[in-house]
């Protein structure tokens, strides 16, 4: 009986699936020294069909915040599910600037791969993002094929920061 009790208890803390979003791509864009737009592509379970096996839509969120940090509590404000960034491929960097601070926050985050591509473009987040609704995969999945083919050489996470 012990024995029992003792396995059930040990069941009691996995989570499901459902129970996590899993960002497959995230945009920063700064706004001012203090606030900066931080936006979410996440994989949209609900959208993919039951037969597109590894091939899921995503959709985003964009969260107006002070910090990396700031925005995942916003997160945990707007959703119950908890971010997972084990499968990111992509962070983007909005208006032609990479933010040291940013960077150094996705860094320390001990569930995001040093292997993750990081670029920065001209645009704007909204401008970026909005090929995402229309896509069959995930936008980060887009994003990481079209670096593949087209540079081998970009700079990731740990290339950025040493």
């Amino acid at each position: 009986m012990l024995l029992i009790a003792f396995c059930i208890q040990g069941c009691s803390k996995q989570q499901d699936v459902e129970d996590h979003r899993f960002v497959l791509a995230m945009g920063f864009e700064r706004l001012n020294e203090k606030k900066v737009l931080v936006r979410y592509s996440y994989a949209d379970f609900d959208k993919a069909q039951s037969d597109s096996g590894t091939k899921i839509p995503s959709r985003s969120v964009t969260f107006l915040a002070t910090s990396l940090k700031d925005a995942n509590k916003k997160w945990k404000q707007y959703k119950s599910q908890q971010l997972n960034f084990g499968h990111l491929k992509v962070v983007l960097f909005a208006n032609g600037k990479k933010d040291a601070k940013i960077i150094k926050e996705l860094v320390n985050e001990p569930q995001i791969a040093k292997s993750v591509y990081v670029l920065k473009t001209d645009r704007n987040l909204s401008d970026i993002f909005k090929k995402e609704d229309k896509l069959s995969i995930s936008f980060g999945e887009y994003l990481s094929k079209k670096l593949e083919i087209k540079d081998s050489k970009n700079l990731t996470l740990g290339r950025i920061y040493r």
